[in-house]
């Protein structure tokens, strides 16, 4: 079966406060999604996965949940879940390594709408009456 894979990942940008206010952070923040993303397509699995663009919301206390549509086959909804969480432990030690902490990962697995591939499949191969 194919599933679209709703992932959301909360990640802790570990901006230092301490340093530097709340407008240094608002400059940071194409630098912060430009880490994440490079972090992403260096990857040799997610991308392949990935359907449609990254989302990046940036939260209070310095947080990034990142959401996108992960499309895969599996053989039930549970499994394409895993999949997709696994493709995002497989990049934590590089987003780490950039200084971002995730948090939280959320996978939520849907049937894919086939119902587009039953129509054109009826277009090319037309049902011959039974005899």
């Amino acid at each position: 079966m194919d599933y679209n894979v709703k992932t959301r990942i909360l990640l802790n940008t570990n901006f230092n406060t301490n340093e530097f206010n709340d407008l240094m952070y608002e400059s940071t923040k194409p630098h912060i999604i430009e880490d994440i993303k490079s972090v992403i397509e260096e990857d040799p699995t997610l991308p392949q996965y990935i359907d449609g663009d990254l989302t990046f919301c940036f939260l209070s206390n310095y947080k990034v949940q990142l959401k996108y549509q992960f499309s895969c086959n599996d053989e039930n909804e549970a499994e394409a879940e895993s999949f997709s969480k696994s493709c995002v432990e497989d990049i934590r030690r590089e987003l780490e390594g950039k200084g971002y902490r995730i948090e939280k990962i959320s996978c939520t697995a849907e049937e894919m709408d086939m119902k587009w591939l039953d129509e054109l499949e009826d277009m090319v191969f037309p049902k011959t009456p039974s005899l």
